[in-house]
Parts: structure tokens; C-alpha cells; sequence
């Protein structure tokens, strides 16, 4: 069964083969895009936890990804908000976001976690 991370730009819906970010109307007015963000593709959970004063996020990292995000003068795939695979957090939020983080370090882990000899996700499917 899915769990659902309602964030401020849209929510975070966790599968156990994938995560989809389904962009709230607001963010869909502004430009965001919702993603979905399979586990063999996913690297690196990166997270800012927010703080009273700036939003924190978590960025679900791929391979195929920008190396650094930002917030102002960058395209908009480089930007924090507007990246389809990164969800904001508010402050009153910061319990849902770690709550997200935990419930996909659950499910997935990084692949430099992974035991020495464990067969990968891509060679698992192929069997």
C-alpha cells in the first residue's frame, strides 16, 4: 500500500519499486512538474531539513541529474523548487520530511550501502 509525504510544492507517493512527486496546483501554475523516480534509478537521497526562517527539501539524485542545485540564476531543472524530483518542506512540515526520509531509506538503499557480492536491482529484474 502507498504512503503519501504531503511537502508545500506538492506530496511525495512511496511504492515499494518507486517513488512518484505529484505536483500540487499551485506549483503545476508555476512551471513544477511531477516526476516518478524508480529506486534502480535513484542514487542519492540529498535533504536540507527547514528551518523557522527557509524551506528545507529532500532531492531524490539520478545518475542523469545536474551535480549542483541552487536557488536563483540557474535553468530551472537546477533549481531546488522547480526540480521535478526535489519536494519543499516548510518548518510546521519538518516531521513529514523526516518521516519521507526514513520511509525511503526503508525501502531503498544507496547503492555504496549495499554489501560487497549483493546482486543489483538490474541484474535482480533480468532473472
Amino acid at each position: 500500500m502507498p504512503r503519501t509525504f504531503r511537502g508545500f510544492n506538492g506530496k511525495a507517493v512511496l511504492y515499494p519499486d518507486r517513488v512518484e512527486i505529484k505536483r500540487a496546483l499551485s506549483a503545476r501554475i508555476g512551471g513544477a512538474k511531477s516526476s516518478v523516480i524508480p529506486f534502480p534509478q535513484l542514487v542519492k537521497v540529498i535533504s536540507k531539513p527547514p528551518t523557522r526562517w527557509l524551506n528545507g527539501w529532500v532531492y531524490l539524485a539520478t545518475d542523469t541529474d545536474p551535480a549542483h542545485l541552487r536557488y536563483w540564476a540557474d535553468p530551472p531543472k537546477t533549481k531546488i523548487g522547480g526540480n521535478p524530483q526535489a519536494i519543499v518542506y516548510t518548518w510546521w512540515q519538518r516531521d513529514t520530511q523526516a518521516e519521507f526520509i526514513a520511509a525511503v531509506s526503508e525501502v531503498w538503499q544507496e547503492p555504496s550501502q549495499r554489501p560487497t557480492g549483493a546482486p543489483s536491482e538490474d541484474s535482480q529484474q533480468g532473472s
